[in-house]
């Protein structure tokens, strides 16, 4: 083919690319920079460093094989021991080159239509011997990049490229000289089991069906429709049924079918396959692959490929950082892009909600990882791809017009109700306080306020806990689903009050504080309460007993709309910032960790908590940390499934340095960007964003200034990098006093209840570091000065198992004192049944006569504040008689402090 043709090709791939799915290229005058060179798609392909992940969150659960934007072909290898994901990096051998996959999901998924090249005689039936065919391959010989697969099957002598377009796939097949060169076409084996598929071989062209579905143990199917185009006829071709292989068969259907052709290699060992798929119809297959794959030009595909992702991720320009932060950056920002997929075909049609056939004049997108992506994806998509996102809310509207509600989690046209909560209203929201428009918002809250009512969708609730968490006000069967519903509510609110519908506003702000309803008063934690009210007791802040996918210690932080109410039910931002440190001991604890976990989404906004704290250096630290040690360049360099695009969204926020802190609102919290420069281009205008001496080692925000105006405020709003905005910090390695001010801190939304009362501002806890004593330790790493040390990570507390249990300090000289705070075993993580039963506080002004100031039996608090009439006094003793509320021998404290 001439340069010319290649050049035109390459062209109207590209254009079917963009004009499929509606994507925008960056504003004029910007330049384009070559940034697909730094996409690697082999990152998250294995297993993550978290020591208990959630089930089927070892790793990232990307696949590294050609997609385009958007794109519903994902054309990839599918491995022996990859699930959930397809694919596994430490596999060396592939099982077949299938069509679809998900990014990142935590369920075995798709895998349909698998395409495995194979050389010699077909002996056993691949309908019951399918992995008896797998092609072994050598590492060296595969490798990735955006659009683009290569490997080589070392059994077959076969080197395998794949490239994709949006609606099809292209095989590009280089055998050895044989005659008997095949590709096997399996149609009823897919990643979930195997179901029923159709074949039909006419000269050069294969066509039919396969059925996929099942995602999460779901019953629910779909059908796919396909054909197949070669660039030659084959030298002959057969069928598969179950154990039966019949050559010379043109056709067959059933579960466990499939078909053949054999190719006579030996004077020309290159045989090109191109597939088009459709979830609507054959005709529709045919149309999307005439549409966008003409020819059976590889190369000009695969540059179209690469060109369609350089183009969407120059909407985002970072410079100045290493090549490792760059490619961790950019491939966050690569599978970001990869769902939503589209749904709808070349002339407009997709299968609805209610399953009938629909035109639309827009792009239809479907899958949505709800529960995950809420949280920053839907945020970030809406600031990067404000067009695609404005597509995207329609279609959320469309699937509950047309099935009853928006989504929750789906696949293709189903709804699968996998995870929990209520999250297609909060999704919605955070688009719409992006900026996103252009959908029918009236319908939306329509939608919104039916699912919050006990609405179906598909014949199903989604808020199955509706009615109980309405009478109660919190549900009880799970304290992690009543914070899922109460976000929602809160989602719900905004959302109304921007529409101007004040009275639901009210109604759903009143349900968004029941938050406070599974806030343990004694524990401090979010914990189970029994359908009466009962609080379960004891809580164990590492148990995932009766929460989903996460424990006490990693919920609780999940109010991020209220963080100041959750603040002042801890006792004021000096604990909430300790319970904070110690909370990010581990950056990737898993399920039974009282500690961060980041591998999964519940607590991807934690680390800016800080920021409510007027603490922003700890956002800055922690953010930072999880950047550099949970997120590698490696197959694990993703700390837990990426979720249709949300783990990698977190990481881009991260790396710009803010983060959409509260979903369903237009807040960004601001922590400092990782690179000097990132330009954000949008049809609006370029948001700017200069960081002086960002990078490695200068992590913490020295100052700020908003569109040329300097600010000590640790956040900003969306409408204030609407347009032409620019964002400077000035960057260092040491903390500043930037956003330590208590009105510097991001906003928390009161309305609806009467908050809980502002903890006091303790001032100075005149304890610390100061010289200890105490009855005998536990040992010698449990000893007196460490309640004294501010500090409740590293099991860092005072034990004792003496008959005579005290503590003492000596404040140095004389002091006024007027109040007391004891740190008990909770909030050190442990079981709250160890909190201590009763206890005794005195003073002294030498040591020798003592005055009893506080006295308390009957505790089982986790921290216990003790206000006194100011006094004056040098020592200050406690005396535990009762060391646990559970009748455990030992005492530990993990603070004991002074204030004046």
């Amino acid at each position: 083919m001439s340069r010319p043709l290649v050049r035109q090709v390459c062209a109207a791939a590209f254009a079917a690319v963009f004009a499929g799915a509606g994507l925008a290229a960056p504003a004029a005058g910007a330049a384009t920079l070559a940034l697909t060179q730094y996409v690697n798609p082999f990152i998250g392909t294995d297993n993550s460093n978290s020591p208990n992940p959630v089930p089927g969150g070892a790793g990232g659960s990307t696949y590294p094989g050609a997609v385009v934007p958007f794109g519903m072909v994902q054309f990839s290898p599918d491995t022996p021991t990859a699930s959930p994901s397809g694919y596994r990096y430490g596999d060396s051998s592939i099982e077949e080159f299938s069509l679809t996959h998900f990014n990142g999901a935590g369920c075995a998924n798709n895998e349909d239509l698998g395409l495995l090249p194979i050389t010699g005689a077909i002996g056993t039936s691949p309908g019951t011997g399918w992995t008896g065919y797998a092609g072994r391959y050598t590492k060296a010989n595969e490798s990735a990049a955006p659009g683009y697969y290569k490997n080589k099957l070392d059994n077959y002598n076969t080197t395998v490229e794949l490239s994709a377009t949006q609606r099809s796939g292209f095989m590009k097949l280089t055998y050895p000289n044989t005659t008997s060169a095949r590709l096997l076409v399996n149609t009823g084996r897919s990643a979930t089991g195997s179901r029923s598929g159709a074949i039909s071989v006419n000269g050069s062209q294969l066509t039919g069906s396969v059925t996929g579905g099942g995602f999460c143990g779901s019953s629910k199917t779909y059908q796919i429709f396909y054909v197949i185009q070669f660039d030659r006829a084959p030298s002959g071709f057969g069928t598969w049924l179950g154990g039966t292989v019949s050559a010379g068969s043109a056709s067959t259907s059933g579960t466990n079918s499939g078909g053949y052709v054999t190719f006579d290699t030996s004077a020309n060992t290159t045989v090109q396959a191109k597939v088009g798929i459709s979830f609507v119809s054959l005709a529709n297959a045919q149309a999307n692959l005439a549409a966008e794959n003409p020819g059976f030009d590889f190369a000009g595909i695969r540059a179209a490929a690469d060109t369609s992702w350089n183009t969407v991720l120059n909407r985002v320009q970072v410079t100045g950082g290493t090549s490792a932060d760059l490619q961790k950056f950019y491939t966050a920002l690569y599978h970001v892009f990869q769902n939503p997929n589209i749904a709808s075909d070349t002339n407009g049609q997709y299968r609805g909600f209610d399953q009938a056939i629909h035109t639309a004049s827009h792009t239809v997108y479907q899958n949505y990882s709800g529960w995950d992506i809420y949280r920053s994806w839907a945020a970030l998509i809406g600031l990067v791809a404000p067009n695609e996102a404005s597509d995207i809310a329609k279609s959320m509207v469309l699937d509950g017009q047309q099935g009853g509600l928006l989504p929750k989690w789906s696949h293709n046209s189903n709804e699968h109700f996998v995870m929990t909560g209520d999250p297609g209203p909060i999704i919605v929201g955070s688009m719409y306080a992006f900026g996103v428009r252009g959908f029918d918002t009236a319908a939306a809250l329509t939608l919104m306020d039916k699912s919050a009512s006990g609405g179906a969708t598909q014949g199903q609730a989604i808020r199955g806990r509706e009615s109980g968490y309405l009478s109660r006000h919190y549900v009880y069967e799970d304290p992690s689903d009543s914070l899922e519903y109460s976000a929602s509510d809160f989602a719900v609110a905004q959302f109304a009050k921007a529409l101007g519908d004040t009275t639901k506003y009210t109604t759903y702000m009143q349900r968004a504080q029941w938050w406070q309803n599974v806030f343990g008063p004694d524990s401090g934690y979010v914990q189970p309460r029994g359908s009466t009210g009962t609080w379960a007791w004891p809580v164990v802040p590492s148990s995932n007993s009766g929460y989903t996918e996460g424990n006490p210690s990693q919920y609780t932080w999940m109010v991020p709309y209220n963080y100041q109410g959750l603040i002042n039910l801890m006792g004021g931002r000096q604990t909430a910032v300790q319970r904070l440190d110690h909370h990010f001991t581990q950056l990737n604890g898993g399920l039974t960790q009282p500690y961060f976990y980041i591998g999964n989404e519940p607590e991807h906004g934690v680390p800016w908590a800080y920021n409510y704290a007027a603490h922003p250096q700890g956002t800055s630290s922690a953010v930072r940390r999880v950047m550099n040690e949970s997120f590698t360049t490696g197959p694990g360099g993703l700390p837990g499934n990426d979720d249709l695009g949300a783990t990698s969204a977190w990481y881009v926020f991260a790396a710009l340095g803010m983060y959409p802190a509260t979903p369903g609102t237009d807040v960004l919290a601001l922590h400092g960007p990782l690179f000097p420069s990132a330009s954000i281009i949008r049809p609006s205008g370029t948001v700017q964003i200069t960081g002086a001496g960002a990078g490695q080692g200068a992590q913490y925000v020295q100052s700020v200034s908003v569109n040329g105006v300097s600010t000590t405020k640790s956040w900003i709003r969306y409408g204030d990098i609407a347009g032409v905005s620019t964002l400077s910090y000035a960057m260092g390695s040491a903390p500043s006093g930037w956003g330590t001010s208590a009105a510097d801190v991001p906003p928390s939304y009161n309305d609806g209840f009467t908050p809980p009362p502002a903890a006091p501002e303790l001032g100075t806890n005149l304890a610390l570091g100061k010289a200890a004593t105490g009855s005998a330790p536990c040992n010698s790493a449990e000893a007196p000065a460490n309640a004294f040390d501010g500090n409740l990570a590293g099991n860092s507390k005072f034990c004792t198992t003496a008959a005579t249990k005290f503590l003492q300090v000596d404040l140095g000289s004389a002091q006024n004192v007027s109040s007391f705070v004891v740190k008990h075993a909770g909030l050190g993580g442990e079981t709250t049944g160890w909190n201590t039963g009763a206890f005794t506080i005195q003073t002294s002004a030498d040591g020798s006569t003592w005055t009893t100031v506080a006295s308390v039996t009957g505790s089982r608090a986790s921290r216990t504040y003790h206000p006194i009439a100011t006094r004056s006094a040098r020592y200050v003793k406690l005396n535990v008689t009762t060391p646990a509320n559970d009748g455990n021998g030992a005492s530990r404290i993990y603070e004991f402090e002074v204030y004046r």
